[in-house]
């Protein structure tokens, strides 16, 4: 018992465990995640960062990359006439702080950006002598990365704006961000309050409005002879178009599929739709 009662003492009077302990805390520290505000989000990549760096609207807090990149932003910064803090962290660093996820060294900390109401966006565009307005609106579309792969979508057709409900919608977050690969920050967002008398409004406004379901009675191929005002509304991952939703709208369109396939996924339903739009404006 006493030769036990020596060795734990000697083992006691080594140091090298406990300093271990330490140099894993002290790590553990440096690799903290950033405590975020309520109103702040974190966007990633090259893409999200650059559009949100060349968006007038965006409040950016700050830029957080690595000592070798940071270069590179800085100048980037510099050229487009920004003044932006640029914190410098390791890449083990700013993998902590983007959860894991893909970053390319660049981490912005910015606000989310505002959307507007329908009645602003009418407003901006009463006088537009562009081509006809379109809109590609989501009814309930829930998750981040279907939105924001619709809003990638939308910016590369020449859609004018993407509408959200109000409610049952996700808010502006680092994998919408992503997802969009920067175009959220080069597409204007509305919000709507209330589906049914936004449907109401836009056909006041000389708005075709679509919706796309399954047994619909129109084909998608007729969008392609649409030369006016259209919107197009795309119903929930699971559910669809709601009943009021497919009551109100001038017509429902059925996007063409093998019979042994049950449905499409929302963002690429949302593509074609889009696509398809385009065509009148690229032959005209």
């Amino acid at each position: 018992m006493n030769q036990n009662n020596k060795r734990s003492k000697k083992r006691e009077k080594i140091p090298f465990f406990k300093k271990k302990n330490f140099m894993t805390d002290h790590k553990e520290e440096n690799l903290k995640k950033i405590n975020l505000k309520s109103n702040q989000i974190i966007l990633s990549g090259k893409h999200p960062a650059l559009s949100a760096l060349h968006n007038k609207q965006r409040k950016i807090l700050y830029l957080i990359s690595t000592k070798d990149h940071s270069k590179t932003w800085r100048k980037n910064i510099e050229d487009i006439g920004l003044q932006i803090e640029i914190q410098i962290k390791t890449k083990e660093q700013l993998d902590k702080i983007n959860n894991f996820k893909p970053h390319q060294n660049i981490i912005l900390i910015v606000e989310p950006l505002k959307r507007i109401s329908l009645d602003e966006f009418l407003f901006q565009n009463e006088h537009s002598s562009k081509l006809p307005l379109r809109i590609i609106i989501l009814d309930q579309v829930t998750d981040p990365q279907n939105v924001g792969a619709i809003i990638r979508s939308a910016y590369a057709f020449n859609m004018n704006a993407l509408a959200l409900s109000q409610t049952n919608s996700p808010f502006e977050s680092t994998s919408m961000s992503k997802a969009s690969s920067g175009a959220i920050d080069k597409l204007q967002i509305i919000e709507l309050s209330n589906m049914s008398r936004a449907i109401k409004k836009l056909q006041e406004s000389n708005f075709r409005v679509f919706g796309l379901a399954n047994g619909g009675k129109g084909n998608i191929f007729d969008l392609e002879n649409e030369s006016g005002n259209v919107a197009i509304i795309v119903g929930s991952e699971g559910k669809g178009l709601r009943r009021l939703t497919r009551e109100k709208v001038d017509q429902l369109l059925e996007i063409p599929i093998n019979p042994d396939s049950k449905s499409l996924n929302v963002s690429n339903a949302a593509s074609i739709s889009m696509f398809q739009l385009q065509k009148n404006i690229i032959k005209s």
